[in-house]
């Protein structure tokens, strides 16, 4: 009789002990800007510079959201603040099944946050987690490079990070749709963490 138990489900709403917000599990970046379309998913916390490997947003406007393929009870969260440089992020996190209704599961806004971040919160059911960063000490954009849920305790992931790889090895789905993660207002956006004015001289002489 106790096998029933073993799913934890809740109003038939699965509870995942595995990471669901992958590619291969069908979640999605809906709305954030990134070179490379679900860059925030794609597994890859090792690959990423000045230029590539993070998804972000204007701080004060927009958001970056991910959208999971159905409603999982989440308790938990982790994520990879782009940290290439000594630069630190305030942020928080809400989460919806329906992107009418949020509820704000974590309030960061007055901590100095870098690099990984563990998010852990009452469990419930969400579809839709919104990251919405809201300082930056280096610039005006939040840069996030990985995003996962639930929290996945084991980083030793080198060896499973070859397979993840081979998500994304057909060029063609990068091409899918270059507009999509486009922000609204346009090109707006600097693309990269570092000052664009100075971005010429960050070449190698």
């Amino acid at each position: 009789h106790h096998a029933q138990h073993k799913f934890s489900l809740k109003k038939y709403i699965f509870v995942p002990m595995e990471n669901v917000a992958t590619i291969a599990d069908c979640a999605s970046v809906i709305e954030g800007v990134s070179r490379s379309r679900n860059a925030l998913l794609n597994g890859d916390t090792k690959n990423y510079d000045w230029d590539s490997g993070y998804t972000c947003h204007q701080l004060g406007s927009g958001a970056i959201v991910v959208q999971l393929a159905q409603p999982y009870m989440i308790g938990s969260i982790r994520l990879l603040l782009w940290d290439c440089d000594d630069r630190s992020y305030s942020y928080y996190v809400e989460v919806s099944t329906n992107q009418q209704q949020w509820t704000m599961v974590a309030d960061r806004t007055k901590v100095s946050c870098k690099s990984w971040q563990s998010v852990t919160f009452e469990r419930q059911p969400a579809s839709f987690i919104r990251i919405v960063g809201t300082h930056n000490t280096a610039n005006e954009v939040f840069h996030c490079v990985h995003f996962e849920c639930p929290e996945q305790q084991s980083i030793q992931t080198e060896e499973s990070g070859e397979e993840l790889g081979t998500v994304d090895a057909n060029p063609a789905s990068q091409q899918l749709d270059p507009h999509a993660l486009r922000a609204p207002s346009g090109s707006s956006l600097p693309p990269s963490p570092g000052p664009t004015s100075r971005s010429p001289n960050r070449q190698h002489q």
